[in-house]
């Protein structure tokens, strides 16, 4: 791979990782906001949305952990071609 094509793969990749984090910060938001939104006894409809939202939270922060896989295992092909 060039070093040009290197560069912008490795931008694209960290990209792609930047968005998954924002993703991630955004869905732990939210989770926040409805926990400090909940009352002491959680209805059925509260916990259900709080669930819908937990799921969310940990699928973005598995995108961003696959991202940042995806990254390090680049580097370490690229370090070991150079």
């Amino acid at each position: 791979m060039s070093p040009v094509a290197t560069e912008n793969y490795l931008a694209d990749l960290i990209s792609d990782l930047s968005e998954a984090f924002s993703m991630f910060s955004n869905e732990a938001a939210k989770l926040s906001n409805l926990l400090a939104r909940s009352e002491a006894a959680v209805s059925l409809e509260n916990y259900d949305e709080l669930r819908k939202q937990s799921v969310a939270e940990v699928q973005a922060i598995e995108e961003y952990l696959n991202r940042r896989e995806e990254i390090l295992a680049y580097l370490k092909v690229e370090s070991r071609r150079a």
